[in-house]
């Protein structure tokens, strides 16, 4: 049986630099530039990777950002026209069938000889709407819920351009990348879809915790992620 997904199209890595996008400058490894070769997937990310937010980016859960190819042509098709990597990724993944409405929480692959699970959706802050000088992006990609995904390692290992990419174990039931996304970022009334969401196996622990504030009446503010930094 064959479980190939996809195939990876293109593989980047940034170093931490000043980006123009607060008052004061603001330290991002987020603008990544392709490499031809392989490179090392360790736990906590591939070799030359680097971020400048340690606290919302990086980190086990985090590794690599993926995200599918063609995305960039239903972009294209509102109006958006972004270059491949305009969206941050680590890994840009040529996968018709494979994106954001397919890809399940806890499904794992196999990407050259490293193992990754699918950990969560990527929640878009205002540094995309920065660094491609569009005021509403980030409200856009919450709308379309094309947001990309973030993969932890399992197995480390080697990936590089034109590896295949396998699918090892989607669980069933699982909720999609998508419908995380909805509820979490677009729908915050779908008090059923929140109780849902709560309960499913591998939802980080601080999304789990967002979710009972929400259910209680409680919840929390996304300007920050939203807006960036601003004036003091």
């Amino acid at each position: 049986m064959d479980n190939r997904i996809g195939t990876v199209a293109a593989l980047r890595v940034g170093r931490v630099v000043s980006q123009p996008w607060g008052p004061k400058g603001v330290p991002s490894a987020a603008v990544k530039a392709a490499v031809e070769g392989p490179l090392r997937l360790g736990v906590l990310g591939f070799d030359g990777d680097e971020h400048g937010d340690t606290v919302n980016h990086g980190g086990q859960a985090k590794a690599a950002l993926a995200y599918a190819r063609h995305r960039y042509d239903d972009w294209r098709g509102i109006g958006l026209d972004l270059p491949d990597g305009g969206f941050f990724e680590n890994l840009t993944l040529d996968s018709p069938g494979t994106d954001d409405g397919t890809v399940v929480l806890g499904e794992t692959w196999r990407i050259g000889n490293a193992t990754v699970r699918v950990t969560q959706p990527r929640s878009p802050c205002y540094k995309l709407a920065k660094r491609w000088g569009i005021d509403d992006l980030v409200l856009r990609v919450q709308q379309t819920g094309w947001s990309g995904w973030y993969l932890a390692v399992v197995e480390e290992g080697v990936v590089g351009p034109g590896d295949p990419v396998v699918l090892v174990d989607r669980p069933a039931g699982a909720p999609t990348m998508a419908e995380i996304s909805r509820i979490m970022e677009r729908d915050k009334h779908d008090l059923d879809g929140a109780r849902r969401l709560i309960d499913a196996p591998g939802l980080p622990e601080r999304w789990v915790a967002k979710l009972e504030r929400r259910l209680a009446s409680r919840p929390d503010s996304d300007a920050a992620r939203l807006l960036g930094p601003t004036e003091d």
